[in-house]
């Protein structure tokens, strides 16, 4: 067994309801006065009632902030910065889907760092080196994982391109997962997130950089998925679902955390930059294609994730059963209504060029299962076009 690393430095604790118990874990942080930064469609139903109430009921002052943009960019990310820096918070609560997390995150990191996110992003000029404000993150979709990893990804749309700031300090300080958010979230966007915590098990459980833990991670993640997104699809108010779902994002969040993604993650990100694609959609398209090239590299494990999907392989070869995770994505898709080509989400070949250019340049690559080429992603391109 080779030498490895796993961190899990996010405390986490999950209960129906449990959200509404936010000012008891904000006092024990140290919060006098809290920034809440939330999806302003939660305004339109009852989600954050119990947050606000108790912050009232602990008579703890709480400054919201709604105007969220989908995959944040680099100009929002420094306005919302701008904003918290003004009112003088000393503690950030981030209610709402990957977006909202991954900008709660910049923004605390922004607190105590100068200059624009920009700055911070892969390639950029300037490092993290301090702590971040402290943050709570209350996940309201079960797919990003973000409450617990290390990076928020941000839309440089001036290049065109989604980058990350990647740093340990990054990471959350503590995760509330309470299903009781995520009930009344619409199917396709269910299906969609679902679909991205499957993309992150399934790529971390099969990088080079896995490790024995965060197998362990992925692995009931995945079982957890195959058993629950069906249903919490098709029955958004079946807690029991909703309750294995968040559990399962939070779990292939950790793993991607130690052991990272590859290439459906660097295609994925490359497609939002240029197209606009929503993150877990792009990872939902890509996956079946990639594993298709990427089953060959790890047949073990790929019967493995052929399994916990619920595939069946007795009297299979190793490969025709490790070949059958393919199948098992394929299916799941299918089941829940996940578009299954490029072009049915405003995706043209034209773009093909600088997907593949851009792709080429995701440092995770080296990772991939199979070495990874331009004509690999050529091929994932042409296949899922």
């Amino acid at each position: 067994m080779k030498d490895f690393y796993f961190r899990m430095l996010t405390r986490v604790r999950y209960g129906v309801g449990i959200s509404s118990k936010i000012a008891d874990f904000a006092k024990e942080m140290g919060g006098s006065k809290i920034f809440v930064i939330a999806d302003k469609i939660l305004l339109e139903t009852d989600t954050l009632q119990g947050v606000f109430e108790s912050f009232e009921k602990a008579e703890m002052e709480y400054e919201l902030f709604t105007d969220i943009v989908p995959e944040p960019p680099v100009k929002v990310v420094d306005e919302v910065s701008s904003v918290m820096r003004r009112v003088g918070c000393n503690l950030c609560v981030a209610i709402g889907g990957g977006s909202t997390i991954d900008t709660a995150k910049a923004v605390c990191m922004l607190q105590t760092h100068e200059g624009s996110v920009k700055d911070y992003l892969f390639g950029g000029t300037k490092t993290v080196t301090k702590p971040c404000v402290p943050l709570i993150c209350i996940p309201t979709t079960a797919g990003t994982g973000a409450e617990v990893t290390a990076a928020s990804v941000i839309d440089d749309t001036e290049n065109q391109v989604k980058l990350s700031v990647t740093h340990e300090n990054l990471i959350p300080d503590l995760a509330l997962l309470d299903p009781s958010l995520q009930t009344s979230l619409p199917t396709f966007v269910t299906a969609a997130t679902g679909m991205d915590a499957l993309t992150h098990a399934i790529e971390s459980y099969t990088t080079l950089n896995a490790n024995p833990v965060g197998d362990a991670y992925a692995l009931q993640a995945m079982r957890l998925i195959g058993e629950n997104l069906r249903t919490a699809v098709s029955d958004g108010s079946n807690i029991e679902a909703r309750g294995n779902m968040t559990v399962a994002s939070f779990l292939a969040g950790a793993s991607l955390l130690n052991c990272g993604v590859s290439v459906v993650h660097g295609i994925a990100q490359s497609i939002g930059g240029i197209a606009h694609v929503p993150h877990g959609l792009a990872n939902a398209l890509i996956l079946p294609y990639a594993m298709e090239i990427n089953y060959v590299g790890n047949l073990e494990k790929f019967k493995n994730i052929a399994a916990c999907l619920g595939e069946k392989a007795e009297g299979l070869s190793l490969r025709d059963a490790a070949r059958k995770a393919v199948e098992a994505i394929i299916n799941l898709e299918n089941d829940i209504g996940i578009p299954r080509k490029l072009s049915e989400v405003g995706v043209t070949r034209e773009m093909f060029s600088q997907i593949i250019k851009d792709t080429m340049k995701y440092r995770l690559l080296a990772i991939n299962p199979v070495k990874i080429t331009r004509k690999h992603v050529e091929d994932i391109l042409e296949a899922a076009y």
